[in-house]
């Protein structure tokens, strides 16, 4: 095994193993977050190992992308020059430059956080039209393009999930302000529960991604 091909197994690997490990302890914790029995300093505590837990899947979610395709190219499984996978990795790292600068920057980066809600939904895009040009002329790569458009979905899902969560914030601060009721508390826990299984959906994902790139189905 050459070590380009050693490193790209463990960085993909490694992406798995902490997107759906971190994801398990940000949806376990998230039952804790709007427990409305616990203090609020203990709440917002929950909520700062939350936020750090959720930067790991996010990070995975990039990375997992452009290591695959190249595992993929290198494997015979796919069919793309040396220059799209060079600019694949070129936006893979930029783009993960700005989830780590959204991270630190928080609130006061508005309109980074609406650059990367535009930049995913024009990965999907990307990803669906490559998808549709591998099933209609290069049948032989479907096994590739199906862990595209099985990808494609879990973007879809965060994007989901980002939408069912606009609410949530606005209402956590008002109990790290000390100023929640019983509306704002309902609000939270509503947010929670209308993402939890589009979480679970990108859990099935994931799987049957794993399962296809060890080749345990197709």
């Amino acid at each position: 095994m050459s070590a380009e091909l050693g490193i790209l197994k463990l960085i993909h690997t490694l992406c798995l193993v902490y997107w759906l490990g971190a994801d398990l302890g940000v949806f376990y914790s998230s039952y804790f977050l709007i427990d409305e029995k616990l203090s609020k300093e203990t709440r917002i505590t929950i909520s700062k190992v939350l936020f750090f837990l959720d930067q790991t899947p996010r990070i995975s979610m990039i990375l997992i992308l452009p290591s695959g395709i190249h595992l993929s190219k290198i494997l015979g499984y796919l069919d793309i020059s040396t220059l799209i996978l060079s600019v694949i990795w070129i936006i893979a790292i930029l783009w993960l430059i700005l989830v780590i600068i959204l991270h630190i920057s928080g609130q006061s980066a508005k309109n980074l956080a609406l650059l990367d809600y535009w930049l995913r939904v024009s990965i999907i895009l990307i990803m669906f039209i490559t998808v549709a040009y591998i099933f209609l002329y290069q049948p032989e790569f479907n096994w590739a393009g199906m862990k595209i458009f099985i990808f494609s979905l879990t973007v879809i899902c965060g994007l989901i999930i980002r939408h069912n969560l606009r609410n949530f914030e606005p209402a956590f601060m008002a109990l790290i302000n000390g100023k929640d009721t019983q509306n704002s508390n309902a609000i939270m826990k509503k947010s929670i529960e209308n993402s939890r299984r589009y979480v679970v959906f990108i859990w099935i994902c994931l799987l049957l991604n794993t399962s296809l790139g060890l080749h345990l189905i197709y």
